[in-house]
């Protein structure tokens, strides 16, 4: 059995799952991919998010990983969960929202159907990859999103300007290595260039993925407008959650939140 775990030196998550496989004694059954230093790797895998754990060439885990599931795939255990329908939707958003990429690419586009044909995140994210029934149950997930697409973006907004504005202010921090005042942000980063910065860091690399839309095009630019203002209006609490986020990193500390 081949197990692959693509990370990131920035990932909190990936952090956790490192730490729980040493702790465990299970870290010399993976293979540790760093997306930093193979990027096309990762693209070329499909992956999202990270971690991104592959079984056997499979993904079964993007993002979120439950750690007790891990450990039994690492130690021999077959995994077969029954997924309900009615969870399914949830299930996808919370893995959408966990991850900046998929949530960039989705509010920008306001496209949530054709993203749902990435069959492979979608099932790892649900966890439909362990249910026998795993085509039918992306199948009917397809069908509840091709149907009910408008009304969830509008209910999962919230969350998705939340991953987004703390992206934007996590890339500050990496960039500046410092808080910078409103003042600056705004001076630095201008509506227009952070309209640039979203539509070009959502899910693309290089020109794959990219859908650049002209600052004419109001509909977008306003939907772009309600993160940039989300950004200055939780200025502090986000600043203060990343601070304190990548601090720990630094001191090697995991991250329970």
């Amino acid at each position: 059995m081949k197990v692959e775990i693509f990370t990131h030196r920035n990932c909190t998550e990936c952090h956790i799952v490192l730490d729980f496989l040493k702790e465990k004694g299970l870290l010399d059954k993976v293979d540790v991919i760093d997306t930093e230093k193979y990027p096309f790797m990762a693209f070329e895998r499909g992956v999202i998010s990270t971690p991104s754990i592959f079984v056997d060439g499979e993904l079964i885990f993007a993002g979120q990983v439950d750690l007790v599931e891990l450990e039994k795939i690492l130690n021999g255990e077959k995994i077969n969960k029954k997924i309900s329908e009615q969870d399914l939707i949830n299930k996808l958003m919370e893995g959408i929202v966990d991850s900046f990429a998929a949530t960039a690419w989705i509010y920008v586009n306001n496209d949530l159907p054709h993203f749902v044909e990435q069959k492979d995140f979608v099932m790892a994210v649900t966890g439909i990859i362990n249910d026998e029934k795993r085509d039918e149950l992306y199948e009917a997930l397809k069908e509840g999103v091709k149907a009910n697409g408008t009304e969830l973006l509008d209910k999962w907004k919230e969350r998705m300007k939340r991953n987004i504005s703390s992206n934007f202010i996590r890339e500050m921090y990496w960039l500046y290595q410092r808080k910078l005042s409103k003042e600056e942000v705004s001076s630095k980063y201008p509506l227009e260039v952070f309209a640039h910065w979203l539509m070009v860091r959502g899910g693309a690399l290089g020109r794959v993925g990219l859908r650049i839309y002209p600052l004419s095009d109001s509909a977008v630019l306003s939907r772009i407008s309600e993160v940039y203002l989300y950004v200055f209006e939780n200025y502090d609490q986000l600043w203060d959650k990343v601070i304190n986020e990548q601090r720990k990193l630094e001191e090697g500390e995991v991250l329970n939140s």
